[in-house]
C-alpha cells in the first residue's frame, strides 16, 4: 500500500501526517526532513515498548544521520502526569538536546501526549516525530492531547500539540484485536459527527469495512477523522471549538461513579448515547441521527453498560465534571452533523434524562454481570 500524505495547515503551522501499512520503512527519509541538519534524536517510550519495534525505529534514525539517545517513561499511573513530562526535560537536558534536534516518541496516546508536551516546551519548541501505535492514538495526537494531572487533580493540564510529523502504521491497528481497536472507533465517530453531514454519512458506509479489517478504510477514516479534528480546532466559534468535548462529561461522570474498572471507550460511548438525546431536546438534534448512532455503536461491537447507579448521585457528578472545567453548566451537544455546540440545559430537562438513562441501564442488568 503506498503510503498517504496529509498536510493539516494551521495558522502559522503544519503537520505532516503520513498514513499506510508499512510506513515506518519509509521512517528515515520522513523524520529527516523535520531538522535542517540531522544530528541528535531523542527516542521517548515507556519501558514496554517492543524491542523489536524500538530497534527498527532506532535504525531508521540511525539511517537518517542521527545519534539517539533513548529516554524511557514511566508506566502505569505516573506516565499521565506532568511529572513524567519534567522527566523527558531533565533527560533532553542531560543529553544536551537543542530546538534544532528531534524528539521521537511512539507509543499510545498518553505517551504520545507526554512526548509532544515536553518537546513544545523544550528550547520554545523542538521538532517533534510521533509513532502512534494505537488507533484512537493516530486519530488524536496531531490535534489533541490527553490531559495530565498536576497538583493532585488529574486531567487538567493540556496544550494544544505542535507536533511536525506523526506517522500511522495501519500494520499497528489491523494486526490488534477488535477490543483494541474500540477507542479509536468511538473517537472517529465524534470526529466525523463534528464534521459535516456528508462525513456522518461515509461513517455507515465506512463501518463493516472497518470490522473486516480493511487497511485502505483505515487509511480512509484516519484521513477523514485528521480534516474534521482540524477544522474543529481552527473554528472561528469558540463555542465550535469545544466539538469535541462531545460525550465527555458524561464519560468522565460515569467514571467518578463506576471507578476504574469500566474501559475508557465504553465510558466515551456511553456519554455520547447520553448526551445525544440529551440533545434532541436541549439543541433539537434529529432523533434519527441519534438511532444511527446506536446502530454504528452496535455494529462495530461497543454494546451498551448495564449499572445501578442512584439518580442524584448521576446528577451530581454530571455537575462536579463539568465545574472542573466550567463555571457554567453546558454540555457540547449536536444540533445537527457537522455543528456541535456548548448547550445550557435546565436543570429539569436533565433530570428528566438522567433518570430514563438511568432506569435504561438499570433495565440491562443480568444476574452479577452489571456494574453498581
Amino acid at each position: 500500500m503506498t503510503v498517504r500524505r496529509q498536510l493539516l495547515n494551521f495558522s502559522s503551522r503544519s503537520v505532516d501526517v503520513r498514513m499506510g501499512s508499512r510506513a515506518l520503512d519509509e521512517l528515515s527519509r520522513m523524520v529527516r526532513g523535520t531538522v535542517g541538519l540531522p544530528k541528535r534524536a531523542a527516542l521517548v517510550a515507556t519501558g514496554s515498548l517492543g524491542a523489536e519495534l524500538e530497534t527498527e525505529i532506532r535504525h531508521e534514525l540511525v539511517d537518517a544521520g542521527f545519534t539517539v539517545t533513548r529516554i524511557v517513561l514511566p508506566d502505569g499511573d505516573e506516565l499521565q502526569s506532568m511529572g513524567a513530562v519534567t522527566s523527558v526535560l531533565e533527560d533532553l537536558g542531560h543529553m544536551g538536546a537543542t530546538r534544532d534536534d528531534v524528539l521521537v516518541c511512539a507509543g499510545d496516546a498518553v505517551a504520545c501526549s507526554v512526548g509532544s508536551l515536553a518537546a513544545k516546551l523544550w528550547c520554545g519548541g523542538m521538532s517533534c516525530a510521533l509513532i502512534p501505535t494505537t488507533f484512537d492514538a493516530m486519530i488524536t495526537v496531531a490535534t489533541s492531547m490527553e490531559p495530565l494531572s498536576a497538583g493532585g487533580v488529574s486531567g487538567v493540564a493540556w496544550m494544544t500539540p505542535e507536533p511536525s510529523l506523526v506517522v500511522c502504521d495501519i500494520d499497528f491497528v489491523t494486526e490488534s484485536s477488535l477490543s483494541e481497536r474500540a477507542c479509536g472507533y468511538v473517537y472517529l465517530m465524534g470526529s466525523l459527527l463534528a464534521d459535516s453531514r456528508r462525513s456522518w454519512d461515509r461513517m455507515g458506509e465506512l463501518v463493516p469495512r472497518l470490522v473486516e479489517g480493511d487497511s485502505r478504510a483505515y487509511v480512509d477514516a484516519l484521513a477523514a477523522a485528521q480534516l474534521a479534528r482540524r477544522a474543529v480546532v481552527t473554528a472561528a466559534n469558540p463555542s465550535a471549538r469545544n466539538a469535541l468535548q462531545y460525550g465527555l462529561t458524561c464519560a468522565r461522570a460515569l467514571r467518578a461513579c463506576l471507578g476504574g474498572g469500566v474501559p475508557w471507550h465504553v465510558l466515551l460511548a456511553e456519554g455520547m448515547r447520553f448526551e445525544a438525546r440529551l440533545a434532541v431536546e436541549a439543541a433539537k438534534f434529529d432523533v434519527d441521527a441519534v438511532f444511527e448512532q446506536d446502530d454504528r455503536f452496535d455494529d462495530l461491537g461497543i454494546e451498551e453498560l448495564p449499572f445501578k447507579l442512584d439518580v442524584d448521585r448521576f446528577i451530581d457528578a454530571l455537575k462536579e465534571a463539568n465545574a472542573r472545567y466550567s463555571n457554567r453548566l453546558l454540555f457540547a451537544l449536536p444540533k445537527n452533523p457537522g455543528i456541535i455546540r456548548l448547550t445550557a440545559v435546565t436543570d429539569d430537562v436533565l433530570v428528566r434524562h438522567a433518570s430514563a438513562y438511568v432506569a435504561s441501564r438499570a433495565e440491562l442488568l443480568e444476574g452479577d454481570e452489571a456494574v453498581e
